[in-house]
């Protein structure tokens, strides 16, 4: 794993070249991977929970890392954004959840 997050185009019959953007996250060894994804419902942000125990959030258009956001004592399983609210959850494998309020 390169640590990136990569949105493909999955339409039939796309260009060839498939993916459309690529994120950059922060360098990690071999066990401190991006783990599961989310967008917002807007769109104009991606967030990705990671082995490193940090939430990390992108601008979809500028692709630079918005926030890294920590708490978390294990690995982050699952991320998710609020459908109304400015809110993102997070879920790990200590067995919390942690709602923190972004930009």
């Amino acid at each position: 794993m390169d640590n990136t997050l990569r949105v493909w185009d999955v339409r039939p019959f796309a260009p060839k070249e498939r993916c459309v953007k690529i994120f950059q996250g922060n360098v990690h060894n071999f066990e401190k991977n991006l783990l599961r994804c989310s967008w917002s419902p807007d769109g104009s942000k991606i967030a990705a929970g990671s082995a490193d125990r940090f939430v990390y959030v992108w601008d979809t258009t500028s692709r630079r890392i918005l926030y890294k956001l920590p708490g978390h004592a294990g690995s982050i399983n699952e991320v998710a954004f609020h459908p109304d609210e400015p809110i993102i959850l997070s879920a790990s494998s200590d067995k919390r959840l942690y709602m923190g309020e972004i930009q």
